[in-house]
C-alpha cells in the first residue's frame, strides 16, 4: 500500500505538470501523434525492424488510423539524421532504438507504446513526464533523456 503523503505528493506534481503545459498554449491529456525518429533504411534488416515498428505501432486503434489516414509522421534519415559507419546489423549486434517527443505529457501508457526494442527516448524542453511513466520506462529498461533544444 502507498503511503497517502507520497500518493498525495504524486497527484500534485502531476498536477502541475499539466498545469504548467496548460499555461504554455499546449493541449493537454494524451501527448500528440510523434514522429518516429528519421528512419534509416540501408539493408533489409533495417527494412524488417521498420515493418516490426509499424506493426507494433498499428497496435494501437489511434495510431492504426493515423497510419492509414497517412497523418502519423514518418521521415528517412538523410545524412545529417543517418548514424555513421556501419550498422549495427553488420557488427552482429541487435539494434538498439531510440525516440523522440518534442510535445505533450509522457505517461505510462506512452511508454507502454513506444515500439518494442525501444532502449531510450529522448524528451524535448517543453515535454512534461510523469513519475509512473518514469517508473515504467526504468522497469523496461528504457533511459530517458532531454534534449538540450
Amino acid at each position: 500500500m502507498i503511503d497517502p503523503a507520497t500518493l498525495r505528493s504524486l497527484i500534485r506534481e502531476v498536477i502541475a505538470e499539466e498545469v504548467k503545459t496548460f499555461k504554455s498554449g499546449q493541449k493537454t491529456g494524451a501527448p500528440p501523434l510523434a514522429a518516429t525518429p528519421p528512419i534509416r533504411i540501408a539493408s533489409d534488416a533495417d527494412l524488417a525492424a521498420f515493418a516490426r515498428q509499424v506493426l507494433h505501432l498499428a497496435e494501437t486503434p489511434a495510431l492504426r488510423e493515423a497510419i492509414l489516414a497517412g497523418r502519423h509522421p514518418f521521415k528517412l534519415a538523410t545524412g545529417s539524421d543517418a548514424p555513421s559507419g556501419p550498422g549495427p546489423e553488420s557488427t552482429g549486434r541487435a539494434a538498439s532504438h531510440g525516440h523522440r517527443l518534442d510535445k505533450g505529457v509522457v505517461t505510462e501508457t506512452t511508454i507502454l507504446k513506444l515500439p518494442a526494442g525501444t532502449s531510450r527516448l529522448v524528451l524535448g524542453p517543453e515535454v512534461s513526464i510523469t513519475p509512473l511513466a518514469r517508473d515504467k520506462a526504468k522497469s523496461r529498461n528504457i533511459s530517458i533523456e532531454r534534449a538540450r533544444q
